[in-house]
């Protein structure tokens, strides 16, 4: 086992679940996250839920985190998350998480720029799902 590299940090808002990947990351970090990330999700399970992920200071990572970035998503699918919104620095990540997001069934996802723009839209779309 190797020393993380790269850092991340959680908020919890309401039903939204916000995430903030810093650095580039090694395949320890990407699991003590997607570990992080199931433990706080738990939290809201008892209603519809979303994720913002802040991906404006994230350097992407080794090739080996994308096993367990699929697994935390299948998890969330399965577990009530019904609204993803991203805020991406460059067009590389947009395309990595095109890849990972198309294995959706039941999250709706969306690409942003600013944090605000993505808790606007996410505060809609939770709104609306209650409705």
């Amino acid at each position: 086992m190797w020393l993380e590299h790269g850092s991340f940090e959680f908020e919890v808002v309401g039903q939204i679940l916000i995430m903030r990947p810093k650095g580039a990351w090694n395949f320890e970090t990407a699991l003590r996250c997607c570990q992080e990330y199931k433990e706080l999700a738990k939290t809201l399970l008892h209603s519809p839920w979303a994720c913002l992920v802040d991906l404006s200071s994230w350097e992407l990572g080794t090739p080996d985190i994308w096993n367990e970035i699929d697994k935390v998503n299948a998890w969330a699918d399965q577990n009530n998350e019904k609204f993803e919104a991203v805020i991406c620095s460059n067009s590389l990540q947009i395309t990595l998480l095109e890849q990972t997001y198309n294995k959706y069934k039941n999250v709706q996802t969306a690409f942003f720029e600013t944090e605000s723009e993505a808790l606007k839209w996410l505060n809609i779309k939770l709104l609306a799902d209650k409705n």
